[in-house]
């Protein structure tokens, strides 16, 4: 019986040692206008990750330690290294270095430095039903 309880706590004393060498983390990442919802938040080197909500928040749970990478399409991705940090509020650039402007057609995308003046075109096609 003694052996038992003995491996008990020990049991217990690392289940308790596992949980708090996690970090709850909360926070919100915008950009200059305002919260950035769908913007993906993992733990670097794992496939720990979350999006943020429609307000731009976000809650995840990261070991001691660990490196967020922020990210979202068209914006420059941000690692922060949490510390004793539960809080951690994000503000993403613009990665001006990929935005160009782009012309779409019907038959594609084509750029816009690609265009002289204004371009028309309608394609007449005939459905068969049978």
């Amino acid at each position: 019986m003694k052996n038992q309880i003995s491996l008990f706590f020990t049991l217990l004393l690392g289940v308790i040692q596992l949980t708090l060498a996690q970090n709850l983390i909360r926070g919100t990442v915008s950009d200059a206008n305002g919260p950035l919802p769908g913007a993906n938040v993992i733990e670097q080197g794992t496939t720990n990750g979350v999006s943020t909500d429609f307000d731009g928040n976000f809650t995840i749970n990261v070991a001691e330690g660990a490196t967020l990478e922020i990210s979202f399409t068209g914006f420059l991705t941000q690692n922060i290294t949490v510390a004793n940090q539960s809080s951690i509020d994000v503000v993403l650039e613009e990665d001006t270095g990929l935005l160009e402007e782009v012309v779409v057609t019907a038959l594609g995308f084509t750029e816009k430095r690609d265009k002289q003046g204004s371009t028309s075109s309608i394609v007449s096609t005939k459905a068969v039903v049978r």
